[in-house]
């Protein structure tokens, strides 16, 4: 059977439900068994973890995030940043720039915040990338933390509080956020 391409992701192909959920599963277990390495390698994580450990996942989902969201060409025009035309790419008088992770990230905090004085447009295209970029590594590490608890909760039932009055609930939340 040929395989088509879904609505949902034009990335990845499914010939069925049942090789898509046979693809799901694996992907579960590719999870687990990844959040068991990281368990055996960091201490005390998911509770804690060292900014080198942190870094080097961060390096893995920024690698993920690139591969799914390919470098973007501009062209340079009068100043203005514009999608890349086949002409453009094609033209050695004009000035173009590929914007990718790597490109947004090549720039330090610092310098990323000047960007927003000295080149206010090349500033949002960088900022496009690099919070897009950020929102999904941060999503996959909380995949990561979620799939260690869930190991680390394995066989232990578990416990529900009495639910707080809502007067009780109010100042509890207004204390967390004192």
């Amino acid at each position: 059977m040929a395989k088509e391409k879904t609505l949902a992701s034009p990335d990845v192909l499914f010939s069925s439900l049942k090789d898509g959920a046979f693809q799901q599963a694996g992907a579960a277990q590719t999870l687990d068994s990844f959040a068991r390495f990281v368990l055996s390698k960091v201490a005390n994580f998911p509770k804690d973890i060292s900014s080198e450990a942190r870094d080097e996942l961060y390096e893995g989902y920024r690698m993920k995030f690139d591969a799914l969201n390919p470098k973007r060409m501009f062209a340079v025009i009068n100043g203005h940043y514009v999608l890349a035309s086949q002409e453009h790419i094609a033209a050695k008088n004009v000035e173009k720039l590929e914007i990718g992770v790597a490109y947004a990230y090549s720039y330090s905090q610092q310098e990323f915040g000047k960007l927003a004085n000295t080149n206010p447009a090349l500033h949002t295209l960088v900022k496009d990338v690099r919070d897009k970029c950020s929102t999904y590594c941060s999503n996959r590490f909380g995949d990561l933390k979620r799939a260690a608890n869930k190991i680390l909760n394995e066989g232990k039932e578990r416990q529900r509080s009495a639910n707080k009055n809502f007067d009780e609930f109010v100042e509890a939340w207004f204390k967390d956020r004192a």
